[in-house]
């Protein structure tokens, strides 16, 4: 209308406290609600940068400040990880054009699901996380699944860091020590830099993380193409003689976690100054990773042949395998370092909050506070090293955890979100007013079954090729043995 009185928005936003620790330990956060106006209008509470960058109201620190441009980066960082190391080895298990076709399904699959936590997101604002949502969809108990999911995949993925930390420096030093002590050595460097309760400024932490694995890529990609190691040896669709049915499950499962970057999406629409415009950093993301995986895929399994090493570093020259793992290593310490703060918070919310009741602890610089902080640590840490020692095989253990538990989280849990958003009484009310609703509610059901299907398949398959890499002469549990 045209007149002179301001139009108030309100965005949320959330405020530290006077009372944050020094050292580290949690915010408290609470809501606060900053008022701007029009061109006409008057400032009730006027943002400034603060001399670490964060943006300030008052003494309050402001965290909706992403455009979409940077969310969609911080995404990006997210999502590209070390799951792109094994996307070689997956066409060599099922060929070029089976392997191309599923990236781009499971990457168009992704989007849509993607934006399914964003449709949640938005009917829920003050929804937290996908397990937030599972329990706003189908009461604690959907919580509790999809927390215990979560932090089963964390802890796993900690361990593929370890194993893979312990390839770098096989490369590195040459088998200079045992493996299994390379990774007690990768475990106990993480666990150290764990140790602050909160790491400041993460997304630039996630974004370094991207641009080393993706560095690290490149000199491998470029490497590759020059010495041409198994150049000609590659399958429009690969025989039937040269794969099995334990490789393609443990093949589709690795293209899965290679998107698995939806846990974090709640908290990236809720640091977003328009929310709205999450669908834009979505297909950003979208288009970039897609073609990036197909580009690293198609390239390196083109000169490396048929038997393309998982991780793909792996194919390089010596030389080259050397140069590429040192750009690495940032990632496969920092990325690692992110999961375990993320699962080890989770079980410190379990102990003081859910079991002692005394939530104010998670404040408090108190001895009983660090140390079962530190404690909380090294029990996330040594179970995560003892899982890479048991299974020190890179692809079948990326490929277990996305069928277990990255299956749910790019597609399943997402999925029935949609299901559980929608329900009001009953499945004709729910999901047959309109042909709209029932085409997109067969489309989540179809969602749910796949995803269960590769599940309980692809964790079969990487069993099944762990068992059978053990006795058919290969890296035993705790071996010294090189992983190179």
């Amino acid at each position: 209308m045209g007149g002179m009185k301001a139009a108030e928005t309100t965005s949320t936003v959330r405020a530290v406290s006077n009372s944050v620790s020094t050292d580290g330990g949690n915010a408290e956060l609470a809501l606060v609600s900053v008022k701007s106006a029009d061109e006409g209008g008057l400032v009730a509470d006027q943002a400034t940068v603060g001399s670490d960058g964060m943006d300030l109201v008052g003494d309050r620190v402001v965290y909706n400040t992403l455009g979409w441009v940077k969310a969609a980066l911080i995404m990006i960082a997210e999502t590209i990880s070390l799951g792109i190391l094994s996307l070689p080895a997956v066409l060599a298990a099922i060929g070029l054009v089976p392997g191309i076709l599923f990236i781009v399904v499971f990457g168009l699959m992704s989007t849509y699901t993607g934006f399914v936590v964003y449709q949640f997101k938005m009917k829920h604002p003050g929804m937290t996380s996908i397990a937030h949502g599972m329990e706003l969809a189908f009461g604690r108990s959907g919580r509790w699944v999809a927390e215990i999911t979560q932090d089963l995949m964390l802890v796993f993925i900690m361990a593929a860091h370890i194993v893979i930390f312990s390839v770098a420096f096989n490369s590195l030093t040459e088998h200079a020590i045992c493996t299994t002590a390379f990774m007690a050595m990768g475990a106990f460097v993480s666990f150290l830099v764990s140790l602050p309760r909160t790491m400041k400024g993460n997304s630039y932490f996630s974004m370094f993380s991207c641009a080393s694995i993706a560095t690290a890529t490149f000199v491998a990609m470029v490497g590759i193409c020059i010495s041409r190691p198994g150049y000609g040896q590659t399958h429009a669709i690969t025989p039937s003689a040269l794969t099995s049915f334990t490789k393609a499950a443990v093949a589709v499962s690795s293209i899965i976690l290679a998107y698995n970057g939806h846990i974090a999406y709640p908290t990236i629409i809720s640091e977003m100054r328009s929310p709205r415009d999450f669908p834009k950093a979505l297909i950003l993301l979208e288009t970039i990773t897609i073609s990036f995986y197909i580009l690293v895929a198609v390239v390196i399994y083109a000169f490396a042949g048929q038997h393309v090493a998982a991780p793909a570093l792996g194919s390089a020259s010596p030389l080259v395998r050397k140069i590429a793992y040192a750009f690495a290593v940032p990632t496969i310490i920092v990325a690692g370092v992110i999961l375990a703060l993320v699962a080890a918070k989770q079980f410190y919310k379990y102990l003081w909050e859910d079991w002692k009741k005394l939530p104010r602890v998670m404040q408090e610089k108190s001895g009983r506070a660090t140390w079962s902080w530190r404690g909380i640590l090294a029990i996330v840490w040594v179970l995560a090293w003892v899982i890479a020692c048991v299974i020190p095989f890179f692809g079948l253990l990326l490929g277990l955890i996305g069928a277990m538990f990255g299956t749910w989280f790019a597609l399943g849990f997402p999925a029935m979100l949609w299901l559980g958003m929608n329900w009001a009484g009953s499945v004709g009310t729910s999901y047959g007013r309109t042909w709209r609703k029932m085409g997109l509610a067969g489309l989540n059901v179809f969602i749910v079954v796949v995803c269960a299907a590769i599940c309980v398949l692809g964790t079969y398959g990487s069993i099944e090729g762990i068992a059978a890499n053990s006795s058919a002469g290969g890296r035993k549990p705790f071996s010294c043995a090189s992983n190179v």
